[in-house]
């Protein structure tokens, strides 16, 4: 009957206060190196179990787990936002790789390779104004030129033009012929020169802005023929460029809607990173708490363990006849 009291009080008291006592061991593990508990370290051993002599050990141990621990929901929320993070940037590849070949097929019809000669030589700077002869002699190349132009000769033609600029000081309009027999000869380069030059000298020729335009779409330079196009049928609206200016703008509306839901993915990964960014601040501020606590309550254990005024747990009143069996009292 002694006995079996003796179990009974030990399950109840003795056993949770053991709980409390090794709970605290491995919070601070430290305090098994205190010499009033070496009869717990002889305990420990007589397992095969190892106490390290070493109080840097225990404390190293203690803080590296406090900081470095992650909780099985932290780590599975990672991987998640790994995952789909790389999915992403799949899924990115995918449509990048499928508005390439788009735009391979874009550029297949009628489309033209910049030339590598170079670009027919611009009037030179004449002050005095042209003779009656030289201006009948232009006269005439105009006409030639014209008709060459109506033969499909536009090798001839563009000879009788560079003849007409030679002599200097020549209209908007000339250069703006130029510009469209050299798109007709597939130099589209050379076209886009003269029609800026035409523009340089005259800001409101539409057919210059037109005739540019068209070496834009043969470039597939859709931005720049749309800007183009656009002034110049503002300026003189011809109906005959109407299918042009509708391919043109079909293809600037698709690449600007592109261009937007780059941006908007863009930006969608940066506001993702940011949140992402903002967990991770979060979690390493609770793992910083949560070891600043954790050495709070260790230096207040160690206070009170160093404290002179420290109340010893007195068991004796939980076994009849006192402690069992010569067992040390313990001061932690």
């Amino acid at each position: 009957m002694h006995n079996k009291y003796v179990v009974e009080k030990t399950k109840v008291i003795v056993v949770e206060d053991l709980k409390q006592f090794v709970t605290l061991c491995q919070e601070n593990p430290s305090i098994l190196l205190k010499p009033e508990l070496g009869f717990f370290k002889k305990f420990i051993e007589s397992f095969g179990g190892k106490v390290s002599k070493d109080k840097e050990f225990f404390e190293k141990s203690a803080s590296d787990e406090s900081t470095e621990e992650k909780s099985d929901e932290e780590e599975v929320e990672e991987d998640e936002n790994d995952k789909d993070d790389v999915e992403e940037e799949e899924e990115d590849d995918v449509q990048e790789d499928e508005d390439e070949e788009e735009d391979d097929d874009e550029r297949c019809k009628d489309f033209m390779v910049e030339e590598t000669i170079e670009c027919p030589p611009l009037a030179p700077i004449v002050d005095e104004d042209l003779s009656d002869e030289v201006l009948e002699e232009i006269s005439n190349l105009k006409i030639e030129a014209a008709e060459l132009v109506q033969d499909n000769k536009f090798e001839e033609a563009l000879e009788k033009y560079n003849k007409i600029i030679a002599f200097g000081k020549p209209s908007a309009m000339i250069y703006t012929k130029r510009a469209s027999v050299l798109l007709s000869l597939k130099r589209p380069k050379a076209c886009i020169r003269d029609c800026t030059e035409a523009l340089n000298l005259n800001i409101d020729s539409a057919n210059a802005y037109k005739v540019r335009a068209k070496a834009y779409r043969h470039l597939g330079k859709w931005e720049c023929a749309h800007a183009d196009i656009e002034q110049g049928q503002k300026i003189d609206y011809d109906e005959d460029l109407w299918e042009m200016q509708k391919l043109i703008e079909e293809k600037y509306k698709k690449i600007y809607e592109k261009r937007r839901f780059k941006i908007n993915r863009e930006e969608e990964k940066k506001r993702k990173k940011r949140e992402k960014e903002l967990k991770k601040r979060l979690a390493a501020r609770k793992a910083a708490e949560k070891a600043y606590k954790a050495n709070n309550k260790r230096e207040n254990y160690d206070s009170d363990s160093s404290d002179s005024s420290y109340s010893e747990p007195d068991f004796s009143g939980d076994f009849p006849g006192g402690m069992p069996g010569g067992m040390p009292e313990i001061i932690i």
